[in-house]
């Protein structure tokens, strides 16, 4: 009888841990669950590198999908904390539904009522339910079942160790779904490369993975609706339809890309409509349930009042100060944007993606809409998150330029260190404390030109995420540290679009 790898063997080691770790609560009894997947999904990308090696293959052009989810997944749990706080709510969402089976926190009061709550659960109508879309909750349902099961009084420990698992999960199947829509337009080694741009170099690494926040199954949503847009078939047309309004379910922002999705049908693919209505009916009709169930109204959502009183005029220097602010510029966490634009202006005038004008006027919509918030700079933050799904389409729209950059040495080396900027500075923002994470709402208004608050120059001054190490060491510490990051991402990089990298 042969024997199994000795990988294999120590993959189903570290997944009995983890399946340990859900069970037993985490600390003070265990591992951190987080800790465990950790273990588990480092060791599985090492088999998958170790079995294809032997094959004579490279894994991330054999096993393109699973390479990229398992390393996206280890990379975002390698922070090893927890950067949440809007996901509160919707780390114990799963109990009440699985336990008590209602989308209300009413079994859990004393929990909700709490002083630091007040700004996540409201009352309404008598019940306590979340200020925030429950969609996120609802997908993390399956990671929740042992622990729901064995752990009957949940720590906060154990709920954002959860939290960050479910984000990381959801977080990297969204970068599968974007490779697999980039490989529909361009080579895959190019369609691997814009896929870890949005996957390492955008927001999904350093907010949507870190916690349960809306984001990530928002990104999900998006990142199958344009994938199944780009595929012919009724199966396709309805999980397109699902997709977008899963995204908006997540995020009403995200009606934009749903709205831009429908018009595109409707104007150019009419065919394809009524199956994407079909699909689009289930997470509308299981929402807007849930609205009435909680507010009496199928349009009103029970957190209306809340969110509606957060929005007023159109802030002209936030609309500027979310492109180039150093605090919260999307040039200045996002300098792909050249790229993504480059590409977006390209895919407009081809007639082959007739959906491409409808996706960037959705992202330009949500860029106005966010600055007409008076939270537009997103309150205890990193950078401005709301561009995280523009964010995706930009990645999905750079797939347009692998001729221009592979051929020219110039482009070749921007590229480069464009997505090796983007890695470092979310890494930074995945890895280390937030800048201006103490701060209130007015003080982070006060410091939004504040180069200080750049998460690379953050890293340096006083107060700092490496703030206790006195100068003259910080400097060379904290380069160093940058380095570990910036370095191995611009070299992968260059020698995989060159068409010469060695797994």
């Amino acid at each position: 009888m042969r024997r199994p790898p000795a990988t294999l063997v120590v993959v189903a080691a570290f997944g009995a841990v983890f399946a340990v770790s859900l069970a037993l609560g985490g600390p003070p009894r265990f591992l951190p669950p987080w800790t465990a997947l950790f273990a588990f999904s480092a060791a599985f990308l090492a088999h998958l590198w170790s079995s294809e090696k032997r094959a004579g293959r490279k894994v991330f052009e054999s096993r393109p999908d699973a390479a990229l989810f398992w390393l996206c997944t280890t990379l975002y749990l390698a922070s090893f904390r927890w950067h949440g706080g809007d996901d509160i709510p919707n780390s114990l969402l799963p109990y009440s539904i699985l336990k008590h089976g209602t989308l209300s926190f009413d079994p859990y009061r004393q929990w909700a009522t709490q002083t630091g709550m007040r700004d996540l659960i409201h009352e309404v109508r008598g019940r306590l339910v979340s200020v925030y879309p429950v969609a996120a909750g609802v997908l993390a349902l399956p990671l929740y079942l042992i622990p729901v099961a064995t752990v009957a009084e949940p720590s906060d420990v154990f709920l954002h160790s959860l939290s960050k698992i479910a984000g990381t999960l959801l977080t990297a199947g969204s970068v599968v779904l974007v490779r697999r829509t980039l490989a529909t337009r361009c080579s895959p080694r190019w369609a691997m490369a814009c896929a870890l741009l949005y996957g390492l170099g955008s927001f999904a690494y350093s907010v949507s993975s870190q916690a349960l926040y809306s984001h990530a199954p928002a990104q999900l949503g998006v990142a199958l609706g344009l994938l199944a847009l780009v595929h012919e078939g009724r199966a396709w047309s309805a999980a397109a339809g699902f997709g977008f309004a899963l995204a908006w379910a997540a995020r009403e922002d995200s009606l934009f890309y749903l709205g831009a999705a429908g018009l595109f049908l409707l104007i150019h693919r009419r065919d394809r409509l009524a199956a994407f209505v079909a699909g689009a009916v289930v997470p509308i009709a299981l929402n807007s349930a849930y609205w009435h169930a909680y507010s009496g109204s199928f349009w009103l959502p029970p957190y209306y009042e809340m969110q509606s009183s957060i929005f007023g005029g159109l802030d002209a220097e936030g609309l500027v100060a979310m492109l180039v602010s150093p605090s919260r510029g999307l040039l200045f966490f996002f300098p792909a944007v050249v790229f993504g634009l480059w590409g977006a202006a390209k895919a407009c005038r081809d007639p082959r993606t007739r959906w491409a004008p409808y996706m960037a006027m959705a992202g330009i919509a949500m860029w106005v809409f966010v600055a007409f918030r008076i939270t537009w700079i997103g309150g205890t933050t990193f950078g401005t998150r709301y561009f995280a799904l523009p964010c995706l389409t930009l990645a999905v729209f750079a797939g347009e330029l692998e001729a221009e950059v592979r051929r020219s040495p110039r482009l070749s080396a921007a590229w480069v260190f464009a997505f090796a900027f983007c890695v470092l500075v979310h890494a930074a923002g995945a890895n280390f404390q937030w800048p201006g994470v103490r701060l209130t709402q007015q003080e982070q208004l006060a410091v939004v030109w504040d180069i200080r608050q750049f998460p690379l120059a953050a890293v340096f001054v006083d107060g700092g995420p490496i703030g206790a190490t006195p100068e003259p060491w910080r400097t060379p510490y904290g380069l160093a540290l940058l380095c570990l990051a910036a370095l191995p991402a611009a070299a992968w990089m260059r020698r995989w679009i060159s068409g010469r990298a060695s797994e």
